[in-house]
């Protein structure tokens, strides 16, 4: 009894386990409605009376079922599992029911749909259209059966007919119901999780990975797409930054250091994004901000507080302040991408070679 209870929590657990492919957590959760199905089925056959046969074939299914999920879990073989639970359910032990059910005078035609719908979603390629071509076969000769020997079935009161067929159809419509509701939460949880990656594999695809802002692909696409539908030209500026005497950080301290250096610096450039800036790490030491809808004034007086907090608050172990230069445009009407790139370029070289900590506008 252990191993049973212990089986069904593993399937239970396993339903939604992103660790677990689509195909096996659909299989998991038809054979837990499927049981469960069985089980009610026969509580409820053995509730109205019905011949021992009636309740004792689901009861047994149920078990089969059960114990058809500890091999399954064991030998990881869901193809096969999938295949033999059904052939047996759909093929076999429905038939069987179907003859101690009354045939169609009791509730296991409303069976029919489950064993399609299971064998529909839980199986695969060739194996799922032989099972229902075979399932098709087998009910259409037990409906012939039926029509033209009912002596070979059963006989049933009207009364518990009625309450068979009525209580069959619920079953089936909550087996079917929770079957399809589990089945739609899985795939709704996998298109989260894919969109949840390439949501991840995007932002990794446009961000420097050492200082978390956009990286060059990203910023060159964005300044492009920003020229072109800004339309006042006037408003849109850049500023293209450089860490001053970043080799001799680098060969002083060390690259660990370095490293550290720009990740300040990141976060302080990351900072203005406040003001509606986009900050990107340009290549090595280089970082360019854009900055839209301001007067180049508003502008300018950003890239100037940009030095000013460089050099007062990112300090190298013996007491010095690192320090910036930066190249500052604004661009004009028929400024395109490369050539405002060019210009603050220019900017950049001549603050550069004019002193350094200093922005050249």
């Amino acid at each position: 009894m252990e191993g049973i209870i212990s089986a069904l929590k593993k399937i239970r657990s396993t339903i939604f386990s992103p660790k677990v492919t689509l195909q096996k957590r659909i299989t998991y959760a038809m054979v837990l409605c499927a049981g469960f199905g069985e089980l009610f089925g026969a509580i409820e056959s053995y509730l109205i009376g019905l011949p021992a046969m009636a309740w004792l074939l689901p009861l047994i299914s149920f078990f089969l079922l059960t114990g058809l999920s500890i091999w399954g879990i064991k030998t990881q073989k869901t193809n096969l599992f999938a295949t033999i639970c059904i052939s047996i359910t759909g093929l076999i032990i429905f038939p069987m029911m179907f003859f101690a059910n009354a045939g169609l005078h009791g509730g296991m035609p409303f069976y029919l749909l489950v064993a399609v719908v299971c064998a529909a979603l839980a199986l695969r390629g060739k194996t799922r259209i032989i099972i229902f071509i075979l399932i098709l076969l087998v009910y259409s000769g037990l409906f012939v059966t039926y029509q033209y020997c009912p002596q070979f079935f059963t006989t049933m009161e009207h009364e518990d007919a009625f309450i068979d067929q009525l209580c069959s159809m619920i079953i089936a419509s909550c087996v079917l119901f929770t079957f399809s509701y589990i089945v739609s939460k899985q795939n709704s949880h996998d298109r989260h999780t894919i969109q949840q990656l390439s949501m991840l594999y995007e932002r990794q695809a446009n961000t420097d990975e050492l200082t978390g802002l956009y990286n060059r692909r990203y910023f060159n696409n964005f300044l492009k797409l920003a020229i072109l539908t800004l339309g006042d030209t006037e408003k849109l500026h850049i500023a293209m930054f450089d860490i001053d005497d970043f080799k001799f950080v680098n060969d002083k301290y060390g690259h660990p250091f370095g490293d550290v250096i720009l990740r300040k610096f990141a976060s302080l450039l990351k900072a203005t994004e406040k003001n509606g800036t986009t900050v990107c790490r340009y290549g090595g030491e280089e970082f360019l901000v854009l900055i839209p809808k301001k007067n180049r004034s508003e502008a300018l007086k950003i890239v100037e507080d940009i030095l000013e907090e460089t050099r007062t608050t990112i300090e190298v172990k013996d007491g010095r302040f690192i320090t910036v230069s930066a190249g500052f445009m604004t661009c004009t009407e028929d400024m395109t991408y490369d050539i405002l790139l060019q210009e603050v370029d220019k900017k950049l070289y001549t603050a550069k070679s004019s002193g350094k900590n200093r922005v050249i506008s």
